[in-house]
């Protein structure tokens, strides 16, 4: 239960450090195409652990708009966070910035699923796990 807690205290409040996954394998104009929509939590990876949607547990979702902005909303509350989104074409990798910091990469994006990857150093920098954060695709 813990676990789940501190997932979504971290896809909320994203912090400072950046990932460096290379994973999208895309041309730069098709990013906007696959990526600007709704997108609804499926299920993290956490230590090579799989862990499904609890019921009464917050989920983070994401709207990608063409204007390289996006918000984050939660099903536990009505606050939305809004962002901005870019690409690094020579990392291949999507950075989300909230307030001037990122920890949150979008590192692979297909038509129905994306995935993102929370670097948790700067919340637990003695015990650092990779979160690999998968969405299914939604509707504009």
């Amino acid at each position: 239960m813990k676990k789940i807690i501190f997932l979504s205290m971290i896809t909320l409040f994203c912090s400072t450090s950046k990932s460096f996954s290379q994973s999208i394998n895309i041309p730069e104009d098709s990013v906007a195409k696959l990526l600007c929509k709704k997108w609804k939590m499926d299920y993290a990876m956490m230590g090579g652990m799989k862990i499904g949607k609890m019921p009464g547990a917050a989920e983070s979702n994401y709207e990608f708009n063409k204007d390289k902005n996006f918000e984050l909303t939660s099903n536990t509350n009505s606050a939305k966070t809004k962002g901005t989104w870019s690409y690094d074409q020579n990392k291949k990798l999507i950075l989300l910035t909230i307030n001037g910091k990122s920890n949150v990469s979008v590192i692979s994006l297909k038509d129905d699923e994306l995935e993102m990857l929370v670097d948790t150093k700067a919340a637990t920098p003695d015990d650092p796990m990779k979160i690999n954060i998968f969405y299914k695709a939604g509707t504009k």
